[in-house]
Formats: structure tokens, C-alpha cells, sequence
């Protein structure tokens, strides 16, 4: 192994790649029946007016589908997301769901299911089965589960070290993707939280020996008091996604209910080994009620991760009155109030220039003073036959943008380059064995008990980012309420 640090490339998508370019499928689905609507009314009435008129609709509609925000995101979008919060909040006077109802309209409808494998009746596991919304079915949906696993917390490592914890992870992802498992999705989680600094003072207390000097003692202590402030604790979890439709291919026979819970038990087992090999070794598989648990704190960061009390079900995690505000989602904890922010980081935004394996350590570990927060890595798995597919059509498209901005005499912003070679970067890594493709996503969650704290939390979290290489962090104005599904344990989105 060479000297120097094995980088990545992550970026490259600096805009949506399609046969007709920025257009998205429902702007194309709009465009069309307006133009049908336009020409059936032309005919029918042959007015000038109506010419005129189409013609400043269409040329409206094309303005208002082109404008951006300041921050580079559909100007329409943000529009629209802004009217809905105003109708279902009144403008965030008052909640948006009442608890006592039921889960969140987000959420949707999902079942809980507790199975315990054989031979150990202490270890109940937590199976989620997520409808289908898009076909409105329940055999078409998919199954989550989730288990807490042993963080990395190196500390400084030696590039050798690094290199091999980064090959590992690689090695997981195109394995799960290519390895014929049901598993289309792995999210990565952690939770940071600043540790008191009494309790931390206190550690430190108990690691002096009674007969050390009175001088080095009292340095000790020194250094715990600076230190104190700036201490967390850090906990990782993994959520795994497996959808119904291949997972129903494993079993010959017409499945049951049991037969479904203990063929997903079989592959969550196949998944956990994985993750252990490539460095993170399981600590506890997290039944309905510690599931539960996890979701009452991300939402009351005053209650503990592991506190069962009050949690008889995974439903009992949103027992939480919520108010959505402009930035920030309000939630009522037991003893105060907490706020919270959901950022995700869009494809456009992801780092061009190649980084390393640690890459998001400024996100975890590089925030100061200590804050609240939980940074979650989405990855969907892409078998090696569509992701090399998908790879040759994105660089068709790059290159033909290329040549046309030759054709036209047209100076290049460095876009079309850097897409390019992100998509024959794709293609040589695929040649190699056991590497798949993925489609990463990151969020970060933050939260703190006073808006004034959040809005500060928010620009320490994108100095963060932006030291890691990425070039913007898109809060989710006027969706925080619902955007705080992407940092639960579900593998979920918002429109999912």
C-alpha cells in the first residue's frame, strides 16, 4: 500500500443528467397537458386571444420554473412549501398533528412487528414493514431494521489505518449491492451529544491515582476544566432496507408471516457479519421498545437513548406536541421546549475535488462548542450491470453537452468536465471486483432548547460542512416538521 491516502471522488453531479437535461418527468407532464389544454381551446374557439394568452402562460410558467432562491433551489418549490405551511400551521401558531391521533401524516402507514429469534428470548427484534404509497401496497412495500453498532472514535490514525478502514467500507457496500441479498439501502447513523461537564470532570477525577504529585494533580484537573466543555458522547446506529418483492423470491413456498420475519432475521444476520468485518461490530439489536426510545430522543434530547420508561410501543416515540416554524421545528420535550433544523446536502453540492475516508470527521467530530446533532449517510445500493449502465448514459449526456457548448462557441463553466470525469471515474472502479454503485445521501439533524441556539447551531454545522468540501447545506425551510423523518431509523425519505 502506497504512502499516501487513498481518495474518493464523490461529486461530479453539478446538475440533473437526462435526455432533455434540467427538466424533471413532471415538468415535462405539465408542459404537455398545458400545451394539449392550449391547442384544443385554439381550435375550438380560434381566437387571437387565446393565442395570446397561451402564449404569456407558457412564457410564465417558464420563468417561474426557471427562478431560483438564493441558495440555488426552485424558486416554486419554496413558494409552495411556504403556502402549505401557512394553511396547515397558521403561519406556525399552532401544531401541525395532534400526538394522541396517531403517527405523523409523513410517516404513513407502517406496522410493527417484534420477532425473536430462537434461542434468545431477551433479544426482541424491531421489523418496520412500510407501505408502498406510490402503489398503495402493502406486498410492494419494504421492511427496516435497525441496530446500534461500535462507532469508530480513532481519534488520529496512521494513513495506512485510514486507507484500510476506507478499502473495508468499500468493500461492504459493493458486496451488499452485488451479493445477491435483498437489501437495496444501509443508512448510517450517529448521534453526538456533549457530555456535562461535571460528569466528564468527574471521569477524570477517577482516573488520578490517590499518591500523584500535588502539582500534576492539580494540572489534571486544569486540563479537565478546559476540556469539559468541548466533551461528547457518540453513538452509531445502522438501518437496513429490505424490500417485500425480493425478499419473497428467497422463500419457494407462499410465505407466512413467520416464515417473512425469520428469512428477514437470516439476512439482517448476513448484513450485521458484514458490518462487523469491514470494523463495526454489532452492540444490540433494537426491539419496538428501544426503537421507540431512540425516536422520544431525538425529538426530547433531555430524555436518555436507552430510558424505557413510558415507552411501551415504537408509536410511543412521537408523543411529542410540535409547532413547524420557517427554520425550525418546535417539539415539546418533558422539561423544556426543543428546537430542531433538518439540512440535507443536494447533489450539486457534494465535494469535486477527491477526498479521503474521513472526510465527513469535520461534521462529527469538528463542531465546537459542543452541539447537539446526528449526521446520517444514506446509501442506496446499486447492483454492478445498472450502475455501469447508468454510468455509460451519464457520460453520454456530459459529452454531448460538451460538444454542443464547442458547437456553439460557448465558454465552459468546468461543469461538463467535472461531470465527466465523475462518470468514468464510475466506470473504472466498476471493472474492478466486488464494488457495486450507490447513491449516497447525507442529513444532518440539529437541535437546541432556544431558536437563538439553533440559528447559531446551523452556522457552526455549515462552517462544518463547508471545511469537509461541501459547497451548501439546503435547510428544509418551512419542512423541518416533516424533513424530520430523513434523521429517524426508518432508511425513509419525505415523499417515500
Amino acid at each position: 500500500m502506497s504512502a499516501g491516502e487513498r481518495t474518493y471522488v464523490l461529486g461530479g453531479e453539478t446538475r440533473r443528467r437526462s435526455l432533455f437535461g434540467a427538466v424533471t418527468p413532471l415538468q415535462l407532464g405539465c408542459l404537455g397537458c398545458y400545451l394539449l389544454v392550449w391547442v384544443m381551446l385554439l381550435v375550438a374557439t380560434q381566437s387571437v386571444i387565446v393565442l395570446v394568452l397561451g402564449l404569456l402562460g407558457a412564457g410564465i410558467g417558464l420563468l417561474l420554473a426557471r427562478r431560483r432562491t438564493g441558495e440555488g433551489d426552485s424558486w416554486l418549490a419554496a413558494a409552495l412549501d411556504r403556502g402549505h405551511w401557512r394553511l396547515a400551521t397558521g403561519g406556525g401558531q399552532r401544531p401541525d398533528y395532534q400526538a394522541e391521533l396517531g403517527l405523523p401524516p409523513e410517516v404513513g402507514e407502517v406496522r410493527v412487528m417484534s420477532y425473536t429469534p430462537p434461542g434468545a428470548p431477551d433479544s426482541p427484534m424491531a421489523l418496520l414493514h412500510h407501505r408502498d404509497h406510490r402503489h398503495r401496497s402493502w406486498a410492494t412495500g419494504h421492511l427496516s431494521a435497525t441496530f446500534e453498532i461500535a462507532g469508530g472514535g480513532d481519534g488520529l490514525l496512521p494513513i495506512r489505518a485510514v486507507n484500510t478502514t476506507g478499502y473495508l467500507f468499500e468493500r461492504l457496500l459493493g458486496g451488499l449491492a452485488g451479493a445477491n441479498l435483498p437489501v437495496d439501502q444501509l443508512d448510517l447513523c450517529t448521534r453526538v451529544l456533549p457530555v456535562h461537564p461535571d460528569t466528564y470532570r468527574a471521569h477524570m477525577a477517577g482516573l488520578l491515582a490517590p499518591d500523584i504529585p500535588p502539582r500534576l494533580r492539580a494540572s489534571m484537573r486544569q486540563l479537565a476544566g478546559y476540556a469539559a466543555g468541548n466533551t461528547e458522547e457518540y453513538r452509531s446506529f445502522a438501518t437496513v432496507r429490505v424490500p417485500l418483492a425480493q425478499l419473497g423470491q428467497r422463500i419457494a413456498q407462499p410465505a407466512d408471516l413467520e416464515a417473512l420475519c425469520a428469512e428477514t432475521f437470516a439476512v439482517l444476520g448476513d448484513v450485521v457479519g458484514r458490518v462487523s468485518r469491514a470494523g463495526h461490530p454489532l452492540r444490540a439489536v433494537l426491539g419496538p421498545r428501544r426503537l421507540g426510545a431512540l425516536i422520544r430522543h431525538l425529538h426530547d434530547p433531555d430524555r436518555d437513548i436507552d430510558a424505557l420508561d413510558g415507552i411501551e410501543s415504537f408509536a410511543h416515540g412521537w408523543r411529542h406536541a410540535r409547532v413547524p416554524g420557517r427554520d425550525h421545528v418546535r417539539t415539546e420535550g418533558l422539561s423544556r421546549p426543543w428546537y430542531h433544523a433538518i439540512g440535507s446536502v443536494p447533489r450539486d453540492a457534494w465535494p469535486l475535488q477527491p477526498v479521503t475516508a474521513r472526510w465527513m470527521e469535520h461534521l462529527v467530530t469538528g463542531i465546537h462548542p459542543a452541539t447537539i446533532r446526528t449526521v446520517q449517510a444514506q446509501w442506496r445500493l446499486v447492483p454492478k450491470v445498472p450502475a455501469r449502465e447508468r454510468a455509460r448514459l451519464a457520460l453520454t449526456y456530459d459529452t454531448a453537452d460538451r460538444h454542443g457548448e464547442r458547437r456553439r462557441g460557448q465558454v465552459s463553466t468546468g461543469e461538463s468536465e467535472a461531470s465527466m470525469s465523475s462518470a468514468r471515474r464510475v466506470l473504472d472502479d466498476l471493472l474492478t471486483p466486488v464494488v457495486g454503485g450507490v447513491h449516497p445521501a447525507l442529513r444532518i439533524h440539529v437541535s437546541a432548547p432556544s431558536a437563538p441556539e439553533l440559528a447559531a447551531a446551523r452556522v457552526r454545522v455549515t462552517g462544518a460542512a463547508e471545511a469537509a468540501g461541501v459547497t451548501r447545506v439546503r435547510w428544509h425551510h418551512h419542512r423541518h416538521h416533516q424533513a424530520l423523518l430523513l434523521a429517524l431509523p426508518m432508511a425513509r425519505g419525505i415523499t417515500t
